[in-house]
């Protein structure tokens, strides 16, 4: 009895080290193969190549990583960002007198993480507005991959408030609803204010193990939590694709999504009150994707992991609409890129080849038409002109 009972004892001790070795080892496999890094997934809605310069952020879901240089890029975008984690420079605060400074909020399209510093949406509008006026104008990047309006919105209130803008440009992207989705969930109210906790900065030591908490660290949880992530989304893609549900409101979609639209845009609402306290002027501006505005013919991979039932260009301009209705109740500017982008004689060039995104003539077109709602807007048009006067040089009439 006692001969059996030890030897089933070694058995199960010789099963126990065998599957701990072939833990280790796989393990050990996984950090050679991601050379010895995981990608976290920071933002859930955000491409993997983006993951790595981003971080958790306890206010406002995430953040760029912060006084990232471009030497540190380790393969991925290659861009710098300052102490305030925005792309480019480090900006003066307070801000300097005679300045007219502009603040551009939202995603990776503000960001523009495919484009030299040169080439992305802010360089180009700092360079309408410097050919077309007289005055100093300097135009910030607060852009950040898988931002909504309600991240951009405690992006300003609970920091970049301190670079007191003269305008504020909150990019309104076509993903917005979808992204808002996500970042809803991990709301929270704190002394009176509202914050975006990221789930990974979740009381790690409140109610978890020392043994979980490394498991979490692991390759190999990461591995096993990327296919799971993948099974999921190879079952949904079975009436849509993700990509899809990520742009649905821009479809034909027969889902109400009136309740997720309506959350989506509250957050412009409250920015746009924010920024009369802080005597600031805010323009919202969107522009279209390539279903909204080209024939599919001229994007035969993103046609196909969308899976649309109806024939590029779509009839419907639901966004549009939606934000340009909002805009007139709220008596803020709107820039409508759309009317724009299809009347361009290479309207195809204007976004990427097998994304959504906007190209380097895309961003330029977009620029410009900011550009151009910024110089119609009475309030806007009489800042800069007296940003434009108080800039110049004294005259001396001696």
């Amino acid at each position: 009895m006692l001969r059996a009972v030890a030897r089933n004892l070694r058995q199960l001790f010789t099963a126990a080290a065998l599957l701990a070795l072939l833990l280790v080892a796989t393990e050990i496999w996984l950090q050679i193969r991601t050379d010895g890094a995981t990608v976290r997934t920071v933002s859930p809605h955000t491409a993997n190549e983006l993951q790595s310069v981003l971080v958790p952020s306890s206010t406002a879901h995430h953040e760029l990583l912060r006084l990232r240089s471009s030497s540190e890029s380790s393969g991925g975008p290659s861009f710098s960002t300052n102490s305030l984690g925005l792309r480019g420079q480090e900006p003066a605060i307070p801000k300097p007198a005679g300045l007219y400074r502009v603040l551009i909020l939202g995603d990776e399209t503000v960001l523009g993480p495919h484009l030299s510093e040169k080439q992305t949406l802010a360089a180009r509008l700092q360079g309408f507005l410097t050919r077309t006026a007289t005055g100093k104008f300097e135009v910030l990047n607060a852009g950040v991959p898988g931002y909504s309006p309600l991240l951009s919105l405690l992006q300003y209130g609970n920091e970049l408030f301190k670079l007191q803008p003269d305008l504020i440009v909150l990019h309104f992207d076509m993903t917005d609803v979808a992204d808002d989705v996500v970042h809803r969930r991990c709301l929270k109210e704190s002394e009176g204010r509202q914050i975006c906790i990221n789930p990974l900065l979740g009381n790690p030591g409140k109610n978890q193990s020392n043994a979980l908490r490394l498991l979490k660290k692991s390759a190999i949880w990461h591995s096993v939590a990327s296919q799971i992530s993948n099974i999921g989304e190879s079952g949904r893609s079975r009436t849509s694709s993700t990509i899809s549900r990520h742009y649905e409101w821009t479809t034909e979609s027969t889902q109400d999504l009136r309740l997720q639209v309506r959350h989506a845009v509250d957050p412009v609402i409250r920015l746009a009150d924010l920024a009369r306290q802080h005597n600031t002027q805010l323009v919202v501006a969107t522009s279209p994707v390539p279903w909204q505005v080209v024939a599919s013919d001229n994007f035969p991979v993103l046609s196909q992991q969308l899976r649309l039932n109806a024939d590029w260009p779509t009839s419907q301009d639901v966004p549009q609409l939606v934000l340009s209705a909002l805009c007139r109740n709220l008596s803020i500017s709107f820039c409508d890129a759309t009317t724009a982008f299809r009347s361009a004689k290479t309207s195809s060039k204007l976004f990427q080849p097998d994304a959504p995104g906007l190209s380097e003539f895309g961003t330029a077109l977009y620029a410009r038409e900011i550009a151009a709602t910024l110089f119609k807007s009475p309030d806007v048009a009489e800042i800069i002109s007296r940003a434009t006067i108080a800039s110049a040089p004294a005259t001396n009439h001696l």
